[in-house]
């Protein structure tokens, strides 16, 4: 899957070497639902989130259109390393040739990878990074990002040595609209931060075949 991957982007960058698209990684945590007795699958059917079944920490790399799965990791429940260990884990098995480039390359992320070691893992990499962040997380003035009434506000959240770019989105998946924060490290200005979050690809193909109930 790496050595497939790996080919593909080299391929692309040598038939455009002036018009390189900025290398962007995904990392997410995809829920295969199981209901029953698995013995085979022992080590790896936990609950997380309220969700039983196995629990996959994905990586993919995304370049202009393509998509393409890099690894995988399965959370083996509580005790063990957590999704953002193992996505540190995965993040370290990208060859930095591939990271090389005139536009620096970016990670995506979900909320459950806001943790500030994960943050600081991913920059110390060279890698600019876009995360989700839940309504709660703490600033270092105290605040909560939920009290915020600025998208784009500059602020140094609680554990990081970081001035983070902060905003949200309104999601409308149910009657209810949902807000949703996002952060960077890079000041993207609050509408563009936004729109960014928005966009993000998110890329499950490699286990929709897999057996079981798929939840991003």
């Amino acid at each position: 899957m790496r050595q497939h991957a790996r080919k593909t982007l080299q391929d692309l960058w040598r038939q455009q070497p002036h018009q390189r698209p900025r290398l962007e990684l995904l990392v997410g945590l995809t829920h295969l639902e199981k209901t029953g007795k698995f013995s085979e699958l022992a080590d790896g059917v936990h609950t997380y989130h309220s969700v039983h079944g196995v629990h996959l920490v994905v990586l993919s790399l995304c370049c202009g259109e393509l998509r393409l799965p890099w690894a995988f990791q399965v959370w083996r429940g509580k005790g063990t390393p957590s999704p953002a260990q193992l996505a540190l884990k995965l993040l370290r098995t990208v060859p930095v040739t591939l990271l090389k480039g005139k536009r620096r390359p970016r990670l995506h992320a979900d909320g459950g990878f806001e943790h500030a070691e994960f943050i600081r893992g991913v920059l110390n990499r060279g890698l600019d990074i876009v995360v989700g962040v839940r309504c709660t997380w703490k600033l270092e003035d105290g605040r909560q990002v939920r009290h915020l009434m600025v998208r784009g506000s500059l602020l140094r959240p609680t554990g990081l040595d970081h001035v983070m770019c902060i905003s949200w989105v309104w999601l409308y998946r149910n009657k209810a609209p949902e807000q949703r924060f996002v952060r960077s490290n890079l000041d993207l200005g609050g509408k563009y931060l936004a729109r960014v979050k928005k966009r993000r690809p998110a890329d499950r193909s490699l286990f929709q075949d897999g057996e079981g109930t798929l939840r991003p």
